[in-house]
């Protein structure tokens, strides 16, 4: 950054940049701790001290089939359409819990202050803009989890591995159900249909020549028969554990990427940082050129055709109550227009706390609805307000009306006031100028019910 290069420049400690290295030392961790849990299991699984050979149902089950049915669960998790967002609750909790960690790391001296601060900045953020980065936050959460699941998988079949290597492994199967070798051969024979062309299973003679029978030991059994059965349990971890686990984490890897790619930073607080950065022209001759080409002269309130039947959905600031008023809404639309109203929507004319509400607006608007947006004319104009406005036409379909009445102060619905002329005359001037996304015009609401 160019900022950073300039002499005497402060050391900042950015949160983005501190909760990347963090999301880094995670996936790391995660992948660390993945390889020798699942290293730990698997050298455990098939310890064999001479005399009592590994249970082959016990490794089976342990090593290969309970991690599989995991491994399908988390397939179908990462499937499914995203379901809906947390409770306010549960997610004030989430925060409280990471800001406790936060403190603890910087008391013990595991973190300094700058950084730990910067990590909580960092994730309050994201916390508060969830509404925007939601899909991206799943595949960022889901994708170390599955390197923490490929690695346990892979620590199993290394530890498989290197155990029948460097040892003899024997294996042996028992039961107190009615159970043949020929029942066990047909479930064998089924798991390593993968692979069987290549590596064949253990034939029908070394299945009851590795069963073991309490009273008469392993003292007759044959060694080989014991350990024909290493070749197919490591073949299933690596079928049944490995293979799937790399294809989640491939797939959740390519999700992620393609959520990133998807994320648009339409929102008002992106936008203001957007203009924040841009270099503005500044003219010697005087004269405002730029500006005169995004600054309308004022047109005065127009009253705009309206297609009868049209029905209305009105977005009204939460402090103005008094303008909630479904009957005055509803007569002045049927006068004016012959329109109707579909519903009245207090909104807080913030993006990110609005995102909701409006992305479910979006989805319902079509080229036969209209949307109002309701601003405050008595109120100067703000640049936030501009940014909202554009944000709100962008969601809507291009041919569905947009229009923005400007109401006077509490108690005088939509009546302007001879003091707040000069302010009304603001907004029309420069709100239509803010609204890149769309066509911007005023309404005026008259037939208004005083009660």
């Amino acid at each position: 950054c160019w900022l950073n290069d300039k002499p005497g420049a402060p050391s900042v400690v950015l949160p983005g940049k501190t909760v990347n290295r963090l999301y880094r030392v995670i996936v790391v961790l995660l992948a660390v701790f993945g390889f020798l849990a699942g290293s730990a299991l698997g050298w455990g699984v098939l310890y064999y001290g001479g005399s009592n050979p590994v249970n082959l149902f016990l490794a089976l089950s342990l090593l290969v089939i309970i991690p599989f049915l995991l491994t399908f669960f988390s397939f179908v998790l990462n499937i499914l359409p995203q379901g809906k967002r947390r409770s306010g609750k549960t997610g004030e909790r989430l925060m409280k819990v990471i800001r406790g960690t936060g403190a603890f790391f910087s008391h013990i001296g595991l973190v300094d202050k700058a950084h730990s601060e910067a990590v909580l900045n960092g994730i309050s953020t994201f916390y508060r803009r969830s509404s925007i980065y939601n899909k991206l936050l799943r595949w960022f959460v889901s994708f170390p989890l599955q390197i923490r699941a490929f690695t346990f998988h892979l620590g199993i079949f290394t530890a498989l591995l290197l155990r029948g290597i460097v040892q003899d492994v024997a294996f042996g199967w028992q039961t107190t159900l009615n159970v043949n070798s020929h029942d066990i051969y047909r479930l064998v024979y089924s798991i390593s249909r993968p692979w069987r062309l290549w590596f064949p299973p253990p034939s029908v003679s070394q299945i009851e020549g590795s069963r073991i029978i309490l009273k008469n030991g392993i003292s007759g059994l044959d060694n080989s028969n014991l350990t024909v059965w290493w070749t197919f349990l490591w073949l299933a971890v690596l079928v049944y554990g490995v293979l799937p686990r790399l294809f989640l984490v491939l797939y959740t890897f390519i999700r992620r990427q393609i959520a990133l790619f998807h994320l648009q930073f339409r929102d008002s607080k992106s936008r203001q940082l957007l203009l924040m950065m841009k270099t503005p022209g500044v003219e010697a001759s005087g004269a405002e050129s730029g500006r005169d080409k995004t600054v309308r002269s004022d047109p005065g309130f127009v009253p705009l055709p309206v297609e009868s039947l049209m029905v209305f959905t009105v977005l009204i600031p939460f402090s103005r109550k008094d303008l909630l008023d479904k009957t005055s809404w509803e007569t002045s639309f049927y006068r004016q227009w012959g329109a109707s109203l579909d519903e009245l929507i207090p909104v807080t004319l913030d993006d990110e706390e609005d995102a909701a509400i409006l992305n479910s607006i979006s989805k319902k608007k079509t080229g036969d609805s209209g949307l109002i947006l309701v601003f405050e004319g008595w109120r100067p104009y703000t640049a936030a307000a501009g940014l909202y406005a554009d944000y709100v036409r962008s969601l809507i379909p291009g041919d569905s009306f947009f229009s923005v009445a400007l109401a006077g102060r509490p108690g005088k619905n939509f009546k302007m006031e001879e003091k707040d002329k000069e302010t009304f005359s603001q907004w029309r001037r420069n709100l239509p100028g803010a609204v890149s996304s769309g066509a911007c015009d005023f309404i005026e609401i008259t037939e208004w019910n005083d009660g």
